[in-house]
């Protein structure tokens, strides 16, 4: 949401404030719906039956949940890990980080984006005043930029009603967050109209502590555009079992022969049937099934949801293959790319968490100030690692690229930093023993690493 900053530089009024409020609760009604869609309740389920005795089978394959875990799986099923410029501490802030668990976090913001489009993270400081994050619906949050071209955040917004145990609403409550202050406004009754001021608090973040997290430019979830046609392979797939069924309860037609309804449920039963008329015949009524049209359509819709979400279908026989790592990066390119722009977009918002978080610990002594663009988020494609290739890589680039770098490549290396260290550590050890051993003169020889030989 942009607005003019001047509106606000005094301070926000309930008036404003309300304003706000309604011009975000008139956005949020496409999110049911998106949720609805992640977990399987499609349009489908409301088809009624359109005559007695009609079959009305409602079948949901869900695509939106598959591009949605696929996707999110894909870019931070690895943990995002962090690595500071040489020269600068970070520690205090990855310990913060462990923690609270913070790779949980990222994947429920990175879901999130997924379905929405968007997500919010809340700062705040916990009970023992550490810095803490926390995941709120987009219905009931919303950050205010300003409207120059910088379009810098100048308001977080979370508000939400409050309940009784009976489930009835008592009251309404507003959190406002600008870059130094908290201001928490209430009310009685079901309103976010003329709400009163009733606590102020410094935040010591040095910026607004609400962020918001953007899927792409669009702020479109990874499956929005698509729901028509996940609706049409819906309803193709019902309508084919529908057939079927009809299929099998077609009419009996018969010619020249004479039946009663007791006699009816006899050929039922029996499925014996007899004429005393010349020329008398029996025949099903029933709609001719055309399976190679339908394989046709059904396969078209579900390649077309595939490729515009740029997802591939796993399941495809072209996977099934022993492939080497650089052919399975081929058959991801489009893939690949749609994530990249996720990345990008998710990044953003990891720096400026990481931030105010260094704000934070700064104000309370923990740690030294590190500008932001001193920090690296990495991410770890979550794919099948060939770890031959990568061995073969990092003994080839040994000379060429820095030890850590290189461990980073590493799948199942967390912390490339910390790694770099141990190793460096353990082969200080080894050509101490190697020296000690010398000055003794022990007979054994070593190897230049310190293993006996």
């Amino acid at each position: 949401m942009i607005i003019d900053a001047g509106l606000i530089e005094n301070g926000i009024t309930p008036e404003i404030l309300s304003k706000l409020i309604q011009r975000h609760a008139a956005t949020v009604g496409k999110y049911a719906k998106l949720d609805a869609y992640y977990r399987g309740e499609h349009a489908i389920l409301n088809r009624q039956r359109k005559s007695e005795g009609t079959a009305n089978n409602k079948i949901v394959l869900n695509h939106a949940k598959y591009i949605t875990d696929i996707t999110t799986s894909y870019l931070i099923g690895n943990a995002v890990t962090y690595a500071p410029s040489e020269g600068y501490d970070i520690e205090p802030l990855k310990d913060n980080y462990l923690v609270q668990d913070i790779a949980s976090l990222d994947y429920k913001i990175a879901k999130n984006v997924s379905i929405h489009g968007r997500a919010y993270e809340l700062i705040y400081a916990d009970d023992n005043s550490d810095p803490h994050s926390a995941l709120l619906p987009p219905q009931n949050a919303f950050v205010v930029y300003g409207s120059d071209c910088e379009h810098k955040p100048v308001l977080g917004v979370y508000y939400y009603r409050k309940y009784d145990i009976d489930g009835n609403v008592t009251g309404t409550e507003c959190r406002v967050y600008d870059a130094k202050t908290a201001y928490t406004y209430g009310r009685d009754g079901d309103s976010f109209d003329n709400m009163e001021l009733t606590d102020t608090a410094p935040h010591y973040f040095s910026g607004v502590p609400l962020i918001e997290y953007t899927n792409n430019d669009e702020r479109q979830g990874d499956f929005e555009q698509l729901i028509p046609a996940i609706d049409a392979y819906n309803t193709l797939m019902s309508d084919r079992v529908n057939d079927k069924e009809q299929f099998v309860d077609a009419f009996l037609f018969l010619r020249n022969v004479e039946i009663d309804g007791e006699q009816a449920e006899k050929l039922r039963e029996e499925k014996i049937l007899m004429s005393e008329f010349e020329n008398a015949s029996a025949e099903y009524l029933s709609k001719v099934m055309t399976e190679a049209d339908i394989k046709v359509l059904r396969d078209d819709l579900k390649g077309d949801i595939h490729r515009f979400s740029a997802v591939p279908d796993l399941s495809d026989e072209s996977f099934g293959n022993n492939l080497s790592g650089v052919a399975i990066k081929y058959k991801l390119l489009g893939f690949e790319q749609r994530v990249l722009d996720k990345e990008r977009q998710l990044s953003r918002g990891l720096k400026r968490r990481a931030e105010l978080y260094i704000n934070f610990l700064n104000v309370k002594g923990a740690m030294a100030l590190v500008p932001i663009h001193r920090i690296d988020v990495k991410f770890k494609r979550n794919l099948p690692a060939n770890e031959l290739e990568i061995s073969q890589m990092v003994t080839n680039l040994e000379k060429l690229v820095s030890s850590e770098t290189l461990l980073g490549q590493i799948p199942f290396v967390t912390d490339a930093e910390e790694e770099a260290e141990n190793a460096k550590k353990e082969a200080a050890e080894k050509s101490e023993a190697f020296a000690s051993a010398a000055a003794k003169g022990d007979r054994r020889r070593y190897k230049v690493n310190g293993d006996e030989e």
